[in-house]
C-alpha cells in the first residue's frame, strides 16, 4: 500500500510519500519540517491491505475515484478545444473529428488508470491497495462538511 499526503503542519508545503504503508511505525517524520506525524494503521491495513480510515487523520469517510492527474485532464480539454476551435474556421466536420478524438483519448485513459481510495478531509491518497467496497464514489455532500 502507498500513501501520498500534504503535511498537515501550518506553513510546511511538502508532498509526503510512504511505501509500503503496511510497515509503518506509529509515527512518520515530514522529510522537509521534520515534524512527527502520529500514524493512524489499523489491522484490517496492516493485514489485508485494505482501507477502512485515514491513517493520517483518522477520518472514517473515504472516497474511491479514478487515479487520474487533473492537471492532465485540463491540459487535454483546452489542447483539443483549441484545435477544434481552428478547425471550425474551415471545415466542421474536421472540428467534430477532432472532439470526436478527445472523447477517444479519454476512454482509453479511464479503462486504463486505476483506482484511488481518498480520504474526505485531508485529502490523503491510498494507491496499491485493495478497494473496500464500503466507501463510494465522491459525494459532495460529504465533502462540504469538511
Amino acid at each position: 500500500m502507498q500513501i501520498r499526503y500534504h503535511c498537515p503542519t501550518e506553513g510546511c508545503v511538502a508532498i509526503i510519500e510512504y511505501e509500503p504503508l503496511e510497515k509503518c511505525g506509529a509515527t512518520m517524520q515530514c522529510p522537509r519540517c521534520r515534524t512527527e506525524h502520529a500514524m493512524r494503521i489499523t489491522d484490517s491495513m496492516r493485514e489485508r491491505g485494505m482501507v477502512d480510515q485515514c491513517a493520517i487523520c483518522g477520518c472514517r469517510e473515504l472516497f474511491i475515484r479514478k487515479d487520474f492527474p487533473q492537471r492532465l485532464g485540463v491540459a487535454i480539454v483546452i489542447v483539443f478545444g483549441a484545435v477544434a476551435i481552428y478547425c471550425f474556421t474551415f471545415s466542421v466536420l474536421a472540428a467534430w473529428a477532432v472532439l470526436a478524438g478527445a472523447v477517444l483519448l479519454d476512454l482509453l485513459i479511464y479503462f486504463w488508470l486505476g483506482r484511488v481510495t481518498t480520504c474526505y478531509a485531508c485529502r490523503a491518497e491510498y494507491r496499491k491497495c485493495a478497494l473496500n467496497l464500503a466507501h463510494e464514489g465522491f459525494d459532495l455532500a460529504t465533502s462540504e462538511k469538511y
